[in-house]
């Protein structure tokens, strides 16, 4: 029976073991972890070509600044009746090519408002990708820490098992020899039974935390890496100061105010039609036998055009009014981005501080769990403390540090979810947010 036992805790260890011996061969930080991340989740790479995409509309708002240049040529028979070709018809073969080129004057700042709307939506499509790095790699932190929790939990069990074991045999040898009694062996035999069935149920656990990292960083775990407290060593001295660098750089924040500004932009394009369009044009044609007139005829001509809508059914009015509540609609959405951003930065702060207090505190509870159960080992082969007392201390220590260590790792989780919250998430694992983050804004900051 023991060693059956044995060949179970040695079966039920072999996924943790095998994790800690290639810890010594190639361990992967948590920031190598972000990093590859970055580099490769889908969701990232999907915002960041989106962006990309964005950039295009500025080039294409830009070409309204520009000539256009357009060739015309025709070739093909033609019949005509008119008073040239009275009596009857005549049918020639008529050539035409013309070539006109146009430069835009005024357009009522149709062009100028097409060009800032398109900025601002690349600005905003730059912090998208600038805030679905934080996030995806806040995702990354939390599956890493994930991962390390469940190793941490599994050997707990494992220990636990093995004392059990201990005590088990213990037991049988005093009941084989007629000290003991069979109702000791059986106590005995049922908390190990919930020994064994809690590590069963830590192996999934790993399992499944495993299967979380390799959907989010791309990989299984390389033997990860406790990274320690410094992010929480990190966090700003009060509330208000994480509140306040939230509020400068948060990108879902700027992202929605950079929405804002596209729609104003777009409220202003919408004023263009009411304004007459003005346009420097250069044409020139060469046409052969045209409206049955047989010969050749060439034109050159150079003209400003001032074109103006005088009646549209309304059409245009309406639209200015719709782009007026489309832009309150996108102020309003910044509004709802400042309460969320604030919300997550206070639950944030909230969770550091509870569990920064709670850790010390459960830190002792486990030490005196482990100094309990040696002392009552020491008491029960000598018969001053019984098999349950024995017993129950193995179950404060599992519990002691089954909530130390769930405690630990929240604490650290709760500190990068902080830094996340803030949009310092990158900035304190001292990575680069992708090529494609970096706003319009940035770009023409550094030419």
């Amino acid at each position: 029976m023991i060693h059956k036992l044995k060949l179970m805790t040695l079966t039920a260890s072999v996924l943790s073991a095998t994790l800690m011996l290639s810890q010594t061969a190639s361990a992967e930080t948590l920031t190598e972890a972000v990093d590859k991340t970055i580099k490769s989740n889908p969701n990232i790479l999907a915002e960041s070509n989106r962006r990309q995409s964005v950039d295009k509309t500025v080039d294409q708002a830009r070409a309204g600044y520009y000539p256009k240049v357009d060739l015309n040529l025709g070739i093909g028979r033609e019949r005509t009746e008119n008073n040239a070709t009275a009596p009857g018809h005549s049918t020639l073969t008529r050539g035409e090519a013309g070539l006109t080129a146009s430069q835009m004057l005024y357009d009522g700042f149709a062009t100028k408002s097409s060009v800032d709307q398109t900025q601002s939506l690349a600005e905003s499509a730059g912090y998208v990708v600038a805030d679905t790095a934080e996030t995806t790699s806040l995702r990354a932190v939390e599956v890493y820490l994930d991962v390390l929790r469940r190793q941490d939990l599994l050997k707990l069990t494992e220990d636990n098992l093995e004392s059990h074991e201990k005590i088990f045999s213990q037991i049988e040898q005093r009941s084989e020899s007629g000290v003991g009694n069979s109702a000791d062996l059986e106590q005995t035999r049922g908390r190990l039974a919930l020994s064994q069935a809690n590590q069963t149920s830590n192996e999934g656990n790993l399992e499944d935390a495993m299967s979380s990292y390799n959907r989010v960083v791309g990989n299984m775990p390389e033997a990860p890496v406790d990274p320690g407290l410094d992010c929480c060593n990190q966090a700003p001295a009060t509330l208000e100061d994480a509140l306040a660098i939230a509020y400068h750089q948060h990108p879902a924040l700027r992202s929605a105010m950079a929405q804002h500004e596209a729609a104003l932009a777009e409220e202003q394009g919408a004023e263009a039609p009411f304004h007459p369009r003005v346009d420097l044009e250069l044409s020139t044609r060469a046409d052969n036998d045209l409206d049955g007139d047989k010969g050749h005829e060439k034109e050159i001509l150079a003209m400003i055009r001032l074109r103006y809508n005088l009646l549209n059914g309304g059409a245009d009015k309406a639209r200015l009014e719709q782009t007026s509540f489309l832009s309150e609609q996108a102020r309003e959405e910044a509004n709802i981005a400042i309460r969320d951003i604030e919300r997550d930065v206070r639950l944030a702060w909230n969770a550091v501080d509870n569990f920064s207090r709670q850790l010390p505190i459960l830190e002792q509870r486990l030490a005196s769990a482990k100094q309990t159960r040696e002392s009552y080992q020491q008491q029960f082969n000598i018969g001053q403390r019984t098999l349950l007392d024995l017993l129950d201390t193995e179950n404060e220590v599992l519990t002691a540090g089954t909530e130390y260590t769930n405690t630990y790792y929240n604490h650290l989780y709760s500190c990068y979810w902080l830094s996340e919250t803030m949009g310092k998430l990158l900035e304190r694992l001292e990575l680069e947010a992708p090529e494609q983050a970096i706003t319009v804004a940035s770009e023409e900051a550094t030419e």
